[in-house]
């Protein structure tokens, strides 16, 4: 997956490279005089990079609120365990309040001690915003990602974890997972999500009021 890769503006359905959100966050969505104070955060997978949220959050708020967002989008599936480490591993409290931070941090999330997944959280601006019931607001995503079925090559909606000692992931779609299912082996299956999360524990997917509809942008 292209860790420069495409997303969409959640506020106005702009299609952009993740290098060139950022600025376009700034320069058409970053001040609303007399609003919110907040911090604009880039949110990637560590490890897999073309996965990538921008998001804006209070500044009076905590990493407590950024923690809960990133489980209810990205994350959470059986309850986990979760801290903030800044390099070295040095853990933040998640009472931490954002406006002690400065433009420019960078820290660690880690979700799950076992089959942890590790995002990078990035302070790149300030912003204000329209005061609003939201403590975090999403500003832009990845695209989801398309794998390709080992069977046929049409696009999958499964991954697959293999426990052959190969450590392989292979992806199949509806119609080919049956067959799999059949087969004599030691796997773990679960369906393809937008989230590095993907394919780890018993993670399914994220709730439905973070996916994108470009159809909340046409003009009727």
């Amino acid at each position: 997956m292209n860790a420069n890769s495409t997303g969409n503006c959640y506020l106005c359905g702009a299609r952009l490279i993740k290098s060139a959100m950022k600025n376009h966050i700034i320069k058409s969505h970053g001040e609303d005089k007399g609003g919110q104070e907040c911090y604009l955060l880039k949110i990637e997978g560590s490890f897999l990079k073309g996965y990538w949220l921008y998001i804006d959050v209070f500044k009076e708020r905590t990493l407590a609120d950024v923690d809960r967002f990133l489980r209810k989008i990205w994350l959470e599936c059986c309850g986990h365990m979760s801290t903030f480490f800044y390099p070295g591993y040095i853990e933040i409290p998640m009472s931490r309040k954002l406006k002690n931070f400065v433009v420019g941090d960078e820290f660690l999330h880690h979700y799950d001690f076992g089959t942890t997944t590790e995002t990078v959280i990035t302070f790149i601006g300030n912003t204000t915003r329209r005061p609003q019931r939201g403590i975090v607001r999403l500003l832009a995503r990845n695209d989801p990602p398309v794998f390709n079925c080992k069977a046929c090559g049409n696009h999958a909606q499964y991954i697959c974890k293999m426990y052959d000692g190969s450590s392989e992931d292979v992806f199949y779609c509806e119609e080919c997972v049956e067959d799999h299912l059949d087969a004599d082996m030691d796997f773990h299956l679960l369906p393809i999500t937008n989230s590095p999360r993907m394919g780890e524990c018993g993670y399914e997917g994220e709730y439905d009021v973070f996916t994108f509809d470009p159809m909340s942008f046409v003009r009727k």
